[in-house]
C-alpha cells in the first residue's frame, strides 16, 4: 500500500482551496470568530459572524459543485457567489437585532437548506441518480472521516500541549486548547472533506461501488432498529386507543427521529434494491411508509392537543410541518412505488424554504399564536388586551399565572425585551428602567419578571408548585472567604427539617421545617438562632427566578463566648404570599468561642 507523499497532501491542498476559496474563507472566519469569542470579551456580533460563516461554508461549496457539472461558467459562478456573500452580509447585520435564540433557530433552518442545495445542484439539469447518490456517499463518508480526524489530531495536539506545559514548563494558557478546537473544527474539517470531492463529477453518474459495510450497517443495524421501534409505536397507538389518553412531549421525538431514520435507511440502500438479492428492500420500503402512516396520525393528533392548550412556538410548528412532510412522503411512495430518491431533499428543501419567513412561516405564525393566547388569558381573567392590559384585580389562579408567565418568557427569549414591552404596553425605551432579580438594572435584563409585577402579579415558571414560583440565589463569583477573628470553619449543605452534627464536640445545626430559623444545638439544648427567613425577606425578592448576588450573605449570632456567621453562598426556594421561603441552602459556618 502506497502511502502519499507530503508533497502531494500539500499539492492536493493547494487544489482544494483553488476550487473552494471562498468556502473555505467562510470558515476560517467562523474559526477566527469563535477564537475571538474564546478570548473574549465577547461581544455580540462575535457569535453572528461565527454563524454568518457556518452558513457560508455549505453555501459557497453548493456553487462551486455546480461549477464543476459545468450547469454555468466562471462568470455565472461568480455571480452567484456575490449573491450568496450579499446574502451572508444580510444575514449578519439582521442577526444583531435578533435574539439568540431566534438567530440558532435561523441558522439551523438555513443551513439545512444550505446542505440540501449541496446535494441538489450539482444534479438540478441531471436525471441521473447513481450519480447523485453516489456524491452524498462519498461526502457523507467524508464527513465521517473527516470528524474522526479532527477528534484525534486535536487529541493528539492537547496532550503535546499539555506535556509542553507541564514538562518543558511553557506556559499554556488554557484557552489555547478550546482555540485550537475551533481551528480544527472551521479550518481542517471541511479542508478535508472538501479535498475529497472529485474534479470531475460526471464519472459519479456511471459509478458502480457500493461499501460492504454501508450494507451490513444499514441492513443488519438500521433497518432492524427501526422495524423494533415502529412495532412499539404501533403497540402504544393500540394502547392510546384502548385508554383514550392521548400522548404529548417526548412521543413526538420519538415518531418523527423513527421517520427520519427509516428514510435515511433507505436512501442509503437505494442503489442495491434492484439486484436480484436484494429486491426485498423495495418490498420493505413500501412496507415502512405504510407502517409509518398511523404512528404519524397519532403524532398529528397529539401536536393539535398541545397547540390547542398552549399555541405554537417554533419546535411546535417544526415538528407539525415534519410531521406533515413525512405524511405526504409515506403516502407517495407508500402507494406509488416509486424509485425517484431526489424528491425527499427536494420536498424538505421546498418546506425549509416555505417556513423561513412571511406571514405562514414558523416564527410569525408562533409569535401571533402566543400573543393571541395571552389575550385569551387576559380576557378570561378581565385585565384588559395585549398591549393595553390592566393589572389583576382579582386572584389569579396558578395556571394562568404560569401560562402568561411562559407568554412574556417566550417573547424576550425569541422576540426580544421590546416585544415584552409591547405586549404589556410600555415604551421600548423604558426598557432600562426595569429591574431584574438577576441582572440589575439595563439590557440584560430579563423582562418577564417586571411584566410579570406590572400585571400585579408574580412570575410562576413552569416547575413551581402550587405553593408559588420558584427562585434561587447564588454568589455571581466565587472569592476568598473573610475569616479573621473565627477559630473554625465549616461546609454546610442543609435542607428544611435536617439536623447536621458539625464535628466540633456535641454542635449541631437545625433547620425548622418551614426554613425560617436555623438553631445551634449543644447536647440537643438549644444555644442560638439565626434568622434565615428575616434576612432573605430582606433581599425583597419581587418574584422568581434566578438571582446572583456580589458576596455571600451573611447571618450572624453570638450567645455568651460563642459568635457563629454563616455565609450563604447559594439558596433555593419558592415565594409564598410574598415571603421567601427556602428549602435548601448551603455555604460555611464560622465559630469562635466553642468550648
Amino acid at each position: 500500500m502506497r502511502f502519499p507523499s507530503i508533497a502531494a497532501l500539500a499539492a492536493r491542498a493547494r487544489h482544494t482551496a483553488a476550487r473552494f476559496p471562498l468556502a473555505l474563507l467562510a470558515g476560517f472566519v467562523s474559526a477566527g470568530a469563535m477564537v475571538a469569542i474564546i478570548e473574549g470579551p465577547e461581544r455580540p456580533w462575535m457569535s453572528r459572524l461565527l454563524f454568518a460563516g457556518m452558513l457560508g461554508l455549505p453555501s459557497f461549496s453548493a456553487v462551486e459543485l455546480g461549477a464543476a457539472r459545468r450547469w454555468y461558467g466562471p462568470r455565472g459562478r461568480w455571480l452567484l457567489s456575490l449573491l450568496v456573500a450579499a446574502a451572508l452580509v444580510g444575514f449578519f447585520l439582521a442577526a444583531r437585532g435578533w435574539t439568540d435564540d431566534l438567530t440558532v433557530l435561523r441558522l439551523l433552518q438555513l443551513s439545512l437548506l444550505a446542505h440540501l442545495a449541496i446535494a441538489l445542484v450539482p444534479f438540478a439539469r441531471s436525471p441521473s441518480q447513481v450519480g447523485f447518490w453516489q456524491l452524498n456517499r462519498l461526502l457523507l463518508v467524508r464527513q465521517l472521516l473527516g470528524t474522526f480526524y479532527t477528534g484525534v489530531l486535536w487529541v493528539g495536539l492537547a496532550v503535546a500541549l499539555a506535556a509542553i506545559d507541564k514538562l518543558l514548563g511553557v506556559s499554556v494558557p488554557g484557552e489555547t486548547y478550546p482555540e485550537l478546537g475551533a481551528i480544527l473544527v472551521f479550518g481542517f474539517h471541511p479542508w478535508f472533506v472538501l479535498a475529497g470531492v472529485p474534479d470531475d463529477l460526471d464519472p459519479l453518474d456511471r459509478l458502480d461501488e457500493y461499501p460492504a459495510a454501508l450494507k451490513v450497517f444499514t441492513q443488519f443495524v438500521l433497518l432492524p432498529l427501526v422495524t423494533v421501534y415502529l412495532t412499539i409505536l404501533t403497540l402504544y397507538l393500540g394502547r392510546v386507543l384502548v385508554s383514550q389518553i392521548w400522548p404529548s412531549g417526548w412521543i413526538g421525538w420519538l415518531v418523527s427521529s423513527v421517520s427520519v431514520v427509516g428514510v435515511l435507511a433507505l436512501l442509503l440502500l437505494h442503489p442495491i434494491r434492484e439486484r436480484v438479492e436484494n429486491r426485498w428492500v423495495n418490498g420493505y420500503g413500501r412496507w415502512f411508509f405504510v407502517a409509518i402512516l398511523p404512528s404519524l396520525g397519532m403524532l398529528l393528533v397529539a401536536i393539535a392537543k398541545r397547540v390547542g392548550q398552549y399555541g405554537f412556538t417554533e419546535p411546535r410548528y417544526f415538528l407539525l410541518v415534519l410531521a406533515i412532510w413525512m405524511v405526504g412522503l409515506a403516502l407517495f411512495y407508500g402507494f406509488s412505488g416509486s424509485r425517484n430518491i431526489r424528491i425527499i431533499p427536494l420536498s424538505l428543501a421546498v418546506v425549509a424554504a416555505l417556513s423561513a419567513g412571511g406571514p405562514w412561516g414558523a416564527y410569525a405564525v408562533s409569535r401571533r399564536s402566543q400573543l393571541a393566547r395571552m389575550g385569551e388569558l387576559l380576557a378570561a381573567n378581565d385585565m384588559g388586551i395585549v398591549g393595553a392590559p390592566r393589572p389583576a384585580s382579582t386572584a389569579i389562579g396558578d395556571e394562568d399565572r404560569r401560562e402568561l408567565s411562559a407568554v412574556l418568557t417566550y417573547l424576550r427569549r425569541k422576540h426580544g425585551r421590546e416585544a415584552v414591552a409591547r405586549a404589556v404596553g410600555v415604551p421600548d425605551d423604558s426598557l432600562g428602567l426595569w429591574p431584574d432579580p438577576e441582572f440589575g438594572l439595563g439590557e440584560g435584563a430579563n423582562a418577564e419578571y417586571p411584566a410579570m409585577t406590572r400585571l400585579g402579579l408574580d412570575y410562576l415558571d413552569r416547575w413551581s408548585g402550587p405553593g408559588g414560583p420558584g427562585f434561587t440565589i447564588g454568589v455571581r463569583d466565587r472569592q476568598l472567604l473573610e475569616i479573621a477573628g473565627f477559630e473554625h470553619l465549616v461546609s454546610l449543605s442543609l435542607s428544611a427539617g435536617q439536623r447536621i452534627g458539625l464535628g466540633l464536640g456535641d454542635l449541631a445545626i437545625v433547620a425548622d421545617s418551614q426554613f425560617q430559623v436555623l438553631t445551634l444545638t449543644r447536647a440537643g439544648t438549644p444555644v442560638l438562632q439565626l434568622p434565615l427567613g428575616q434576612v432573605l425577606d430582606s433581599l425583597q425578592l419581587s418574584g422568581a427566578g434566578s438571582r446572583t448576588v456580589p458576596e455571600p450573605i451573611a447571618i450572624d449570632g453570638e450567645a455568651g463566648a460563642l459568635a457563629v456567621r454563616l455565609l450563604l453562598t447559594d439558596v433555593s426556594g419558592t415565594m409564598r404570599s410574598g415571603r421567601a421561603s427556602s428549602d435548601y441552602l448551603s455555604g460555611y459556618l464560622l465559630l469562635r468561642g466553642v468550648p
